[in-house]
């Protein structure tokens, strides 16, 4: 995968910094987040399994190293990040891949 600021290569799925996945009105949200070495900000990658139809792939706009920090930071402190059902303040907070 390339940075989505600087198309700098950042690394393939298993690389990112952190993922999490979040249960929206029956569909799965995976959202995988990689810090760009290169200009420091991050990069996130949305994958969207749709209860009822395909699945996709797509990328975010690029987000600021100060937002991402906090973003991983959120998922680290989740220790069941990868569960759809948790109903922690990480997963409240990140309902659609960004912070606000």
């Amino acid at each position: 995968m390339d940075c989505s600021n600087c198309d700098h290569y950042i690394g393939k799925m298993g690389d990112q910094d952190a993922s999490i996945s979040i249960l929206v009105l029956g569909d799965e949200y995976i959202y995988s987040y990689f810090r760009c070495p290169a200009c420091e900000m991050y990069a996130g990658e949305q994958y969207h399994d749709r209860f009822m139809g395909d699945s996709e792939i797509a990328l975010m706009k690029p987000i600021p190293k100060e937002e991402g920090e906090e973003i991983v930071a959120l998922i680290k402190r989740c220790p069941r990040a990868s569960d759809k059902f948790c109903e922690c303040e990480s997963h409240k907070a990140l309902y659609t891949g960004r912070l606000g």
